[in-house]
């Protein structure tokens, strides 16, 4: 898993995020016992997943690239990609053209944010592949704006005791944030996908559950 709070990262060495409970309660459900190797983003995941040395990674978003290798499964959450500014910058407006085409923006490297902006022709900038350090570019005005998940960078911000306040944000876009499984690993195991996303259905179920009054 990539280290992505709030929805997976570590600390002490222990397993945290949204995410990561999500996907523990999920396999707990289909009995399936599994080991986690945190890695510092998405990149290393494909690479691991590519060279057979890992049999999926969670939680994320759907790509081509990815699906050369991996299969992927029912959402287990929905993620909303972001637009962050500094509030003073009101000539900023994401959305619009101008923007755009003159905006310089950065997303984390070797995500698919970042192939979104390039794909969809944005001024990308160089980033970082280090979440952290994506910040910080927008702190010290490296950049007119970030892409990023809200929750992430909300959380990146009470982590680095930044002002919420003194920024901007605007929704882009909703998507499936989900498991990939290597498709190596359903060669041997031709029914786990078919499993894997009967026990999302079932955790999904669970957690729409609205309490009587």
């Amino acid at each position: 898993m990539a280290d992505y709070p709030p929805y997976t990262f570590q600390d002490n060495g222990r397993n945290h995020g949204i995410g990561y409970e999500a996907v523990a309660a999920i396999m707990a459900d289909l009995q399936q016992p599994f080991s986690i190797q945190l890695v510092p983003h998405f990149g290393r995941a494909i690479v691991d997943l590519k060279q057979d040395t890992v049999d999926g990674f969670f939680l994320a978003t759907e790509s081509a690239e990815r699906n050369k290798n991996a299969e992927f499964s029912e959402p287990v959450l929905m993620i909303q990609w972001t637009w962050v500014w500094l509030k003073h910058r009101t000539d900023l407006q994401p959305g619009s053209e101008n923007f755009k085409h003159k905006a310089q923006v950065a997303g984390q490297t070797n995500s698919n944010v970042f192939r979104w902006l390039k794909e969809h022709h944005y001024q990308v900038t160089a980033g970082t592949s280090d979440i952290r350090g994506l910040l910080n570019l927008l702190k010290f005005k490296r950049v007119d704006a970030i892409l990023l998940p809200e929750l992430t960078v909300k959380t990146l911000m009470t982590e680095q005791d930044t002002d919420i306040a003194l920024y901007s944000f605007q929704q882009e876009i909703t998507l499936p944030f989900a498991i990939y499984i290597n498709k190596a690993y359903l060669k041997n195991h031709p029914q786990f996908m078919q499993r894997l996303n009967a026990a999302i259905r079932r955790y999904q179920a669970k957690t729409d559950e609205v309490l009587p009054e």
